[in-house]
């Protein structure tokens, strides 16, 4: 029986990785333990540890290690704090394989612990550019301390592979986010309404923002969410109604979260949320007239309903987009004509065929025969760099994207569409 311990460290990823869950928890060859840290273990982010629980998921081990403020070394101590509290639960558990996804500060301290210890890894989402972020570095870190890689496109596979993971080890599945997508029944406005709180109606503006972490901007976090959301009241009608999500754990969180309070106090249409369970979040952006921020949701999901999204700053530079997603800078001149244009019929036009590039909604599956069967053996944790037959941009662009493909194909039927 192979034992794999699946991390979630955030409310968001937690909505992504629930999927691949359910698919572990059907095998009879797994043996499933979740450790949930981060986000998940602090009130000040809803204590969302519940929302595992409350999806009917045990959760194996509870680390709490975040410190409480939000500055830069706040940011380090809670990385150092939580490789600590990631060493002793693994050293305990001496889990098979441990799973990770993304690349977030919280989460890369489980993918330090488990380096010593010798246990193999297992990164989601790994490949993509995020490059107005720490998060860009925190992701490439946590790819070349991996052995086992899970991709989204078959663009950052090629990217994985040019970091010089093997081919063999390097698995293009799609984004877990929307295999619940695949099968996702909208929540009713009065359901909605009575449990949740959101008060809707013709027009809704989702607004997801977080703090960019790698910035030369001379506004503040908080200055730049306080401009924004000018920007949008001014473009929406007066019957338009806000759903304000909290921002995540970066530095600079806390001055966004005041931001956000003053905002609604002042606007009896807008209402803030410091966290949203998944298919609430999901019916959100299917009802949402525009969705708006710098959350990975708006590229990665979003496309699925077809909904506007306007990506504000540069969090997400380097992201493979659908016709969906506008980008702006964070001024509020350029926003308000943003968002203008994301409500024109023109715009509306160019999304009835759109395609969602992250996949089909099928990824689970893949990713869980792939952790249940593939061997852990010396080879796989003493890792070897691949080096590219020809390094040049244009036998990369010619060959590698031919031979990742093909590789896919050939192994485990792991690209998906097929």
């Amino acid at each position: 029986m192979r034992r794999i311990a699946l991390v979630t460290t955030s409310r968001s990823e937690w909505g992504i990785q629930r999927p691949i869950v359910a698919a572990l928890q059907d095998r009879d060859d797994v043996e499933l333990s979740i450790v949930a840290g981060g986000m998940h273990l602090s009130t000040a982010f809803g204590l969302t540890v519940a929302d595992i629980q409350a999806d009917g998921f045990g959760v194996a081990a509870g680390l709490s290690y975040l410190a409480p403020g939000d500055t830069p070394f706040d940011i380090a101590q809670s990385i150092s704090q939580g490789v600590t509290a990631f060493a002793r639960c693994f050293a305990g558990a001496r889990p098979d394989i441990v799973t990770v996804l993304g690349d977030r500060f919280d989460m890369f301290p489980a993918v330090i612990a488990a380096l010593p210890l010798s246990i193999p890894v297992a990164h989601i989402h790994g490949g993509e550019r995020t490059e107005g972020s720490i998060d860009e570095s925190i992701r490439h870190a946590i790819t070349k301390l991996s052995h086992i890689h899970f991709t989204s496109t078959c663009e950052y596979a090629n990217r994985v592979i040019q970091m010089g993971e093997l081919p063999e080890n390097v698995h293009c599945v799609g984004a877990p986010g929307l295999d619940d997508i695949a099968s996702h029944t909208p929540i009713d406005t009065e359901t909605l309404r009575e449990t949740y709180g959101f008060q809707l109606g013709h027009t809704n503006v989702l607004v997801v923002y977080h703090p960019e972490t790698r910035t030369t901007a001379d506004q503040t976090p908080a200055e730049s969410m306080a401009t924004l959301l000018d920007a949008v009241k001014c473009s929406m009608d007066n019957n338009a109604n806000f759903v304000i999500v909290s921002p995540n754990a970066d530095s600079g969180h806390i001055g966004i979260d005041q931001t956000i309070q003053s905002f609604c106090e002042h606007h009896p249409r807008a209402r803030q949320f410091q966290s949203i369970p998944r298919q609430a979040f999901l019916t959100l952006m299917d009802t949402a007239t525009l969705m708006i921020g710098n959350s990975s949701a708006g590229i990665i999901e979003a496309p699925s309903f077809k909904t506007p999204a306007v990506n504000v700053g540069t969090r997400q530079d380097g992201r493979v987009r659908a016709a969906n997603v506008i980008d702006t800078e964070p001024e509020y001149a350029a926003i308000c004509d943003a968002i203008q244009h994301a409500q024109s019929a023109k715009f509306a036009a160019t999304l009835n065929d759109l395609v969602n590039p992250y996949g089909d909604g099928q990824s689970a599956k893949r990713i869980a025969e792939i952790l249940a069967t593939t061997p852990i053996t010396p080879q796989l944790l003493a890792k070897r760099f691949y080096d590219q037959p020809d390094c040049s941009p244009q036998s990369l662009a010619n060959s590698t994207s031919t031979r990742t493909a093909d590789s896919i194909s050939s192994r485990h039927a792991h690209s998906f569409g097929e």
